[in-house]
């Protein structure tokens, strides 16, 4: 078996870095009443569909230019209309991110005020968090990258810690109960399938590595699996380290950090590090790609005034919403989850049909197995997931 290389390495820590943050907070509460095995029954499909989409992007864009991003792809294969789609997904997922994190840090912000005392809403948490993150975003993109990766690797170990700390409160009677209701696993699936929103990192994955198909290939499989082994070992403590009736009641990052703890500080220390730096770094991620999108539709320059505004529409819109509707996590991550279904699995499925029945005698750089039964199957998929929220 040949040995990764230190380039291989790399590109599977973007795609795994990508998927995992804050949108692996609300995979207990989501599908925690189904009980472990149901959970991570679902959780499989949506990664197997994960995977699926992924590798039709990586089909896409190997046959039309190796790199090319979402808006050439979908600007090239599909037209001005398939472009403004794109676009406009981009920006819609990217908002319904920004309210789910500013939410969530509300949240935890007002937890940490109790605890000393203080009394403080979850609204005027996200304010206070908000205005800091514009000054940082406003200030300049390097920087905020270079933290950002340290913050990544602290996430990880905070991550781990906490893992490890909930294993000894698994009860295995926990993980054997649970009801299996079709409207939770519908509902589930905008949520599950935003955990698993890397599909982003492939056109610069392949630019970077520029490697034969199959270690493409690899580095995607390999680079979803590490989210999703992380993921059910979470669902399992969390589960496991409580009621599923519990977990289903819950809405909000703070009540999940407050039952998993079961009263101790010290773990409750733990998972509250945990959350702040899965909310933290997608956050960070999630304002920049935003910010760079507005700068491009809007013809933006990089002067002070220019920075400035760019910055006030990243931040206002979500602003507004997470300060009208708060405790809405879990719906801001149902509704990105809509988005991305549309970015990584309708465009995907639309731009690999179009390109295979152009010129069915051309020579295919790589083709997804499955067929057009397996793009149909993407795509009702895709649809149960965008109307997961109105069902």
């Amino acid at each position: 078996m040949q040995i990764p290389t230190s380039r291989e390495i790399g590109a599977i820590s973007v795609v795994a870095g990508t998927a995992i943050g804050a949108g692996m907070l609300g995979l207990p509460m989501v599908i925690g009443k189904l009980g472990f095995v149901p959970a991570t029954v679902i959780m499989l499909v949506i990664w197997g569909l994960a995977v699926y989409s992924a590798l039709l992007l990586l089909e896409v864009n190997l046959r039309i230019g190796a790199g090319k991003n979402f808006n050439d792809m979908a600007r090239t294969v599909l037209g001005r209309g398939g472009q403004v789609v794109a676009t406009g997904s981009m920006i819609f997922l990217q908002f319904a991110l920004l309210v789910a994190y500013l939410t969530g840090f509300g949240e935890l912000i007002a937890q940490t005020m109790t605890t000393q005392g203080l009394e403080l809403s979850a609204q005027s948490g996200a304010l206070y968090f908000a205005v800091a993150a514009y000054v940082i975003v406003f200030i300049g993109t390097q920087m905020i990258v270079r933290v950002n990766q340290l913050l990544f690797f602290a996430m990880i170990a905070a991550m781990v810690t906490a893992l490890f700390s909930l294993v000894p409160g698994v009860d295995v009677g926990n993980l054997q109960s649970g009801s299996v209701e079709q409207g939770i696993i519908v509902a589930s699936l905008p949520v599950l399938f935003t955990s698993f929103g890397f599909h982003a990192s492939i056109p610069s994955i392949i630019k970077y590595l520029d490697a034969p198909v199959r270690k493409l290939r690899l580095v995607t499989i390999v680079g979803s699996a590490l989210p999703l082994a992380c993921y059910l070992f979470w669902i399992f403590v969390s589960i496991g380290g409580t009621t599923p009736e519990s977990l289903h009641a819950m809405s909000s990052v703070d009540s999940l950090v407050a039952t998993l703890a079961a009263g101790s500080g010290w773990l409750q220390t733990i998972l509250s590090a945990f959350a702040s730096l899965a909310l933290l770094t997608s956050f960070f991620g999630v304002a920049l790609a935003m910010y760079d999108l507005l700068a491009e539709v809007c013809k933006m320059r990089e002067t002070v005034v220019h920075r400035a505004i760019t910055t006030m529409m990243v931040f206002l819109p979500p602003l507004v919403a997470a300060l009208l509707c708060p405790g809405r996590f879990i719906q801001a991550l149902a509704h990105a989850g809509a988005a991305l279904a549309i970015l990584a699995i309708f465009l995907p499925c639309a731009m690999a049909w179009k390109l295979r029945h152009q010129d069915k005698a051309q020579t295919r750089v790589y083709q997804v197995p499955g067929g057009t039964p397996a793009l149909v199957l993407a795509v009702l998929f895709g649809l149960v997931i965008v109307t997961a929220n109105y069902v």
